[in-house]
């Protein structure tokens, strides 16, 4: 993200609703998070507000009361973004170690194992 805040688990919640619909009003995105979240409209303005400071997504007036929010980053930008800081502060820094403690401690099928050799391996040529 520009301002490299972070994104709390609520505001997180408000991107996958952009990230997954697109570019929406504020009419929709308050519909939208109303029906899938029981936080007043207020709130969600606030938290709205944040999520334009942090740099996580921009907002257009369309007239004096309305706005369109658009995501200012993609989730793929952002999944990329938390699996580098989780690796440097978790994993110090070890891609490796991260996916050995996956291996480890998830339950993980064969095929499962199978399909990361085939990646690795694609990966690699």
């Amino acid at each position: 993200m520009p301002n490299d805040n972070k994104i709390t688990d609520t505001e997180l919640y408000i991107m996958k609703v952009l990230w997954k619909n697109g570019p929406l009003t504020s009419h929709a995105l308050f519909a939208q998070m109303e029906t899938e979240s029981s936080r007043s409209k207020g709130t969600l303005k606030t938290l709205l507000a944040r999520l334009v400071r942090k740099g996580a997504i921009r907002r257009e007036g369309i007239n004096e009361r309305h706005y369109m929010y658009y995501p200012a980053i993609t989730e793929d930008e952002y999944i990329t973004k938390q699996r580098r800081r989780l690796i440097d502060r978790m994993f110090d820094g070890s891609a490796k170690n991260l996916l050995l403690n996956l291996i480890r401690e998830e339950e993980l099928t064969y095929e499962d194992l199978e399909q990361l050799l085939r990646e690795i391996k694609e990966g690699k040529s």
